[in-house]
């Protein structure tokens, strides 16, 4: 079977990488790194949309072959760093494998148009966005992470998603912001007659925690102008 190229999107940075395959998973995503068009970075494969692998990924300044990505949070402090061992038990630890080179046909970045992205559906409020993200804890799976990014003069925040695992057509929900989010999670709970609300400390019992990962820039699949 002939694969087709990925789609790359671009993090704003190692932290927001960290954060993507550590904060609030159950099993962390597995990391690769690897030199892609002349820069060292980590990436991760989330989704696959028109048969297309969805990379995310963030460059890092120097090659570090490390073994293991290391995150915790610790109050309202997040910490991310490459180490070569599991040592501290306070750390999420995810395996970092380190690819020496990838096929020719992972390398090309898709050329996309209007129809190979996400069909975008937006919301009225924050409250369905963390019902469409928080939908698999019911499963006590993790709950999806939100993607914040700019689009013009827009502050988007949204989740992708297909509610159907057969479905071939993906969505992305989103919510469009009157200001960009400083936060790093979304607090939301089903059992209180309260908005959610953006913060950076998780863990007061009876609510639900979606994290925030900034993008670099706008999302290539998504598509709001409509």
């Amino acid at each position: 079977m002939r694969l087709k190229s990925p789609c790359y999107v671009k993090l704003l940075d190692l932290h927001s990488f960290g954060r993507l395959v550590c904060a609030l998973e159950r099993t962390p995503m597995p990391a690769f790194s690897l030199v892609l068009n002349e820069r060292f970075v980590y990436a991760v494969q989330t989704d696959f949309i028109d048969g297309r692998p969805v990379i995310y990924f963030a460059e890092n300044d120097e090659k570090n072959y490390g073994q293991y990505m290391a995150y915790r949070l610790t109050g309202t402090t997040e910490e991310v760093a490459i180490v070569d061992s599991v040592g501290n038990p306070s750390f999420i630890y995810t395996p970092i494998i380190n690819v020496d080179k990838f096929p020719s046909s992972l390398t090309r970045k898709a050329r996309l148009d209007k129809k190979s992205g996400y069909i975008a559906i937006k919301l009225r409020d924050l409250s369905s966005l963390a019902k469409v993200a928080a939908y698999k804890t019911m499963y006590d799976e993790p709950p999806l992470p939100l993607l914040s990014f700019k689009d013009k003069d827009k502050f988007v925040v949204g989740s992708a998603i297909s509610f159907i695992e057969a479905d071939s057509i993906s969505y992305f929900y989103y919510l469009v912001l009157e200001e960009e989010p400083t936060d790093s999670f979304l607090r939301y709970s089903s059992q209180r007659v309260e908005q959610p609300s953006f913060c950076n400390r998780i863990g007061e019992h009876g609510y639900i925690y979606l994290k925030l990962i900034r993008l670099a820039s706008k999302h290539p699949l998504v598509d709001i102008s409509d």
